[in-house]
């Protein structure tokens, strides 16, 4: 019986050390923790950091032109298109009462004229009838007042038929007309809209956070929506001093110039990228993702020491739009290969490049 119990005993444990072992080996034993990684080599790089708005094309001298008085248009010389010189005559509208009363101011003031002439002439005899020269001379202020009067009266006049007219007010090129003759303008109303097309700006609006870093002579540069990737170089030519009252945002325009392939036209819209920062040679960089914080958002970096992944901190200088500075010395770092991958220090790094 004896017998008979080891023998099972032995076939039991012959069958089951081995299926134990295998259970062992691909169920229970540890696990080697890894983590799949890629390489990625510290790059050479200058680091720019960019304050960037959409804008506007706009002519730097840009204006609505309107009358000061309002009453109906009776000629307007100009149509959309036509280039003007500074002074010339654009419109006018009816003026003729308000000539017609410059006419009576003028003639009041040349009749004063011609009675203090005339007084003037029979001085003696004038002296004689007003009782002495005294007397005389108090009337002969009295005249000259009347004449001061009077002209200041006319050229009150001469203001008022002014506004009758539209000149222009620099050479340009009328770019829209909003009225017709025979329309009613009203004081104020938008009648055309002069701009001078041989020099252009680029307008953004900054908000307060970002204009602090806005200095003149700053590099900047412009892409328009009508010609894809193709960039303007420029400057900040222009810091203003108080922020727009209405959108209490900083209005900034920036000198711009086409050229032959890429003509400029009023309204063109894109982006403007102002470099604030910028390192002057190339240093040593990486991406903002390949960039690391810990939970005291201190900045570290992934590397892999004999096989194992470490935490290394690093030293940052500037940060770039893209590329930030590394001023610690590393030549090559290592970022998890699938998104959202969390990297463990201490587990085995597997290159998969």
């Amino acid at each position: 019986m004896r017998k008979l119990v080891s023998k099972k005993l032995i076939k039991y444990l012959l069958i089951g050390i081995p299926v134990a072992l295998i259970l062992w080996f691909f169920l229970l034993r540890p696990k080697q923790l890894t983590a799949l990684v890629r390489r990625v080599p510290v790059e050479n790089k200058v680091v720019s950091r960019s304050v960037s708005a959409s804008g506007q094309v706009k002519a730097e001298e840009q204006a609505n032109l309107t009358f000061m008085s309002a009453g109906k248009i009776t000629n307007i010389s100009i149509k959309k298109g036509d280039t003007v010189k500074q002074g010339e005559l654009l419109a006018y509208i009816d003026g003729s009462t308000q000539y017609q009363t410059s006419q009576a101011y003028q003639d009041a003031r040349d009749v004063a004229l011609r009675n203090k002439d005339l007084f003037v002439e029979d001085r003696e005899a004038n002296i004689t009838a007003l009782g002495g020269e005294d007397n005389y001379n108090i009337k002969l202020r009295q005249l000259d007042e009347l004449i001061s009067q009077a002209e200041a009266t006319y050229q009150a006049q001469l203001s008022v038929l002014r506004n009758s007219y539209i000149y222009a007010p620099f050479d340009g090129t009328i770019i829209d007309v909003n009225k017709k003759v025979g329309e009613t303008a009203v004081v104020g109303e938008t009648v055309m809209t002069l701009a001078n097309m041989d020099k252009f700006i680029f307008e953004i609006s900054i908000d307060q956070e970002d204009y602090g870093y806005i200095k003149l002579g700053q590099p900047a540069k412009i892409k328009l929506d009508s010609y894809g990737s193709f960039e303007f170089d420029t400057k900040v030519a222009q810091v203003p001093l108080t922020a727009n009252a209405v959108t209490g945002v900083f209005d900034i325009e920036i000198p711009l110039s086409g050229n032959p392939e890429h003509p400029l036209a009023i309204g063109m819209s894109g982006d403007a990228y102002i470099y604030v920062l910028t390192t002057k040679t190339e240093v040593r960089a990486l991406t903002i993702d390949e960039i690391f914080y810990d939970v005291s958002d201190e900045p570290f970096v992934w590397v892999v020491e004999n096989g194992k992944l470490k935490q290394l901190p690093v030293e940052l200088g500037v940060e770039g739009d893209i590329y930030t500075e590394i001023k610690t010395d590393v030549s090559e770092v290592v970022v998890p290969a699938e998104e959202n991958q969390k990297l463990t220090e201490g587990y085995t790094a597997k290159i998969i490049n």
